[in-house]
């Protein structure tokens, strides 16, 4: 099915602001604190440092040849949304940031700048089912060959590859340690924003047979969501138990425990984090490469 002309409007706008971000993190913030990043940005970087080479054309360049290798995994519909995602971002690098002044500040609070900016430019692309490519590919590529490594085992070597080979070029092996910092922040703030947005808590709350329906109605007073009653039995003498089941976001939980804790004093209540919540009464967001599965 055709692609709306307005949702393809946003998915480049989306584009654009996330490799605006991205831009503006690796030349005017990375570059002129003098420390690295990962994937084809920092090998990006490393080029410009020492001979000056656009680094947008660079990471073109870099990617193109894997893009076509991976066409078979993800199909051609994927791959073109990344190459345009791929094109503006080098267009971005070469003929925007450059013209914005690079800022000058605390080595480690370029840092974390710089991951909190990674991560929300990366999520603002992801969530539109786009890819910025570079070491997303070579791990489909390794992931296809050898699909007993776990994806983030492969991400992680190829990570560190680059830092260490960038600690290397530039002989500051501190620079390594920021690398990997910036790393783990940019993929915090990804998972924050992409699953936080469906994120929730699940509420167990076991009572005496019998009482569960009347939670559950409390449960719908309360926070107006819907609840599961599930059958149980106790492990030592073995009686008959009701388990209600509540998800909903952290405020509607924390409203059911407080108002259990004085109408069900009896009640035994697990309180867990659930990372991805969807269905009804809940948002569904879609990531890079859902729409090509």
């Amino acid at each position: 099915m055709k692609k709306p002309t307005k949702d393809i409007l946003i998915d480049i706008l989306c584009e654009i602001a996330g490799n605006l971000l991205i831009g503006y993190a690796t030349y005017n913030i990375a570059a002129s604190a003098d420390f690295v990043v990962s994937g084809f940005s920092g090998i990006a970087l490393i080029l410009f440092k020492f001979f000056g080479t656009p680094m947008g054309t660079t990471i073109f360049l870099l990617n193109i040849p894997f893009a076509i290798l991976c066409i078979k995994f993800i199909g051609w519909k994927f791959i073109i949304k990344s190459i345009r995602c791929i094109a503006i971002q080098s267009l971005i690098l070469n003929y925007v940031v450059v013209l914005l002044p690079q800022l000058t500040m605390d080595r480690f609070i370029a840092v974390i700048s710089v991951g909190v900016l990674y991560g929300i430019s990366y999520a603002l692309i992801y969530m539109r089912g786009s890819s910025t490519g570079g070491l997303d590919f070579i791990i489909m590529l390794v992931k296809n060959k050898f699909k007993h490594i776990k994806t983030g085992n492969i991400a992680f070597v190829l990570d560190l590859i680059t830092l260490v080979a960038a600690g290397f070029a530039f002989k500051d092996y501190e620079a390594v340690i920021y690398g990997i910092i910036i790393v783990f922040i940019s993929a915090s703030t990804i998972d924050r924003i992409v699953l936080g947005m469906n994120s929730g808590a699940v509420a167990y709350i076991v009572t005496d047979h019998g009482n569960g329906k009347r939670i559950s109605d409390q449960v719908d007073q309360i926070c107006m969501r819907g609840s599961t009653i599930l059958e149980a039995r106790g492990g030592y003498k073995e009686d008959k138990k009701d388990v209600v089941m509540v998800v909903g976001s952290y405020k509607d939980i924390y409203q059911v425990q407080s108002a259990l804790k004085k109408t069900e004093p009896n009640a035994f209540i697990i309180v867990l984090d659930s990372k991805e919540v969807q269905g009804e009464g809940f948002t569904i967001t879609t990531v890079a490469g859902e729409e090509n599965a």
